[in-house]
C-alpha cells in the first residue's frame, strides 16, 4: 500500500517521522508533501533524512509556501522536490491512503 502524508504545520514533525517509519516497517511505501508552515521542516535533518529511507517514493514541498516563509530553493536539500500543488495532487492520486497533519 502507498501512503501519502500531507503536512501543513511544522509542529507535526514527530508525527511525520513516526508515521513514516511505522509505515515503512510494515512494508508500505510513502510519499510526503510539505505545505504552508510545514515547509519550515526542511531545516530539520531528522525530517529531510526521511527522503533517504528505502520506501519513501517521493518527498516534495510547495515552492510558493517556501517563498512565503522567507526561504529559497537553495535551502531545500538535494532529493526533495521543490514543486507545486501539482505534486500534492499527484501524491494524492497515486496513494491508496492519505494522512493529513
Amino acid at each position: 500500500m502507498k501512503i501519502g502524508i500531507l503536512v501543513t504545520r511544522e509542529e507535526h514533525k514527530r508525527h511525520l517521522i513516526g508515521i513514516t517509519k511505522a509505515a515503512l516497517k510494515r512494508g508500505h511505501s510513502v510519499g510526503i508533501f510539505l505545505m504552508d508552515r510545514a515547509v519550515m521542516l526542511i531545516k530539520e535533518k531528522e525530517v529531510t533524512g526521511l527522503k533517504d529511507l528505502s520506501g519513501v517514493m517521493t518527498f516534495a514541498l510547495c515552492d510558493l509556501n517556501l517563498k512565503q516563509a522567507g526561504l529559497s530553493e537553495m535551502d531545500v536539500p538535494e532529493g526533495i522536490i521543490c514543486g507545486s500543488q501539482y505534486n500534492n495532487a499527484v501524491m494524492n492520486h497515486e496513494s491508496d491512503r492519505v494522512i493529513i497533519l
